[in-house]
């Protein structure tokens, strides 16, 4: 598996830098760009011929759509080797974690505990507050 992951990114490398050079090969529409910048608005022509733009056309799009499988390929691959997964992360300070109610079923939350202790303070300052009154 690792070998076919290390020749798939190969192939991205290649693959991206290629379609790179073509993009920048390729005239734009108001004749300039690197194509022209290079050595005149001829230079594609003399490098590929006088249907420049169809070829650079035609290789424009295999090589984005090799770029595109080989891309989905790629994360499909990582995404299933347990490897390369990204770990769980602990939850942010502040927040409350989940718990497992059949492992920890006495566990209570911060909230819970929060919300009983003020029920018995009140309850102890009502009845202070009745025994004071008698």
């Amino acid at each position: 598996m690792n070998i076919l992951i290390g020749l798939l990114i190969v192939v991205e490398i290649l693959v991206s830098v290629l379609l790179t050079l073509i993009i920048l090969v390729q005239p734009s529409k108001s004749g300039g760009g690197l194509g022209g910048a290079l050595g005149g608005g001829g230079m594609s022509e003399q490098l590929f011929g006088a249907r420049t733009g169809n070829v650079l056309t035609k290789a424009t799009i295999v090589f984005a759509s090799v770029f595109l499988i080989n891309t989905i390929a790629l994360a499909v691959l990582y995404s299933r080797d347990s490897q390369y997964s990204v770990p769980a992360l602990p939850p942010a300070p502040g927040m409350a974690a989940q718990v497992d109610t059949e492992t920890q079923p006495d566990v209570a939350t911060p909230v819970e505990t929060a919300t009983e202790e003020a029920a018995a303070t009140t309850a102890e300052s009502a009845t202070e507050e009745v025994e004071a009154a008698e």
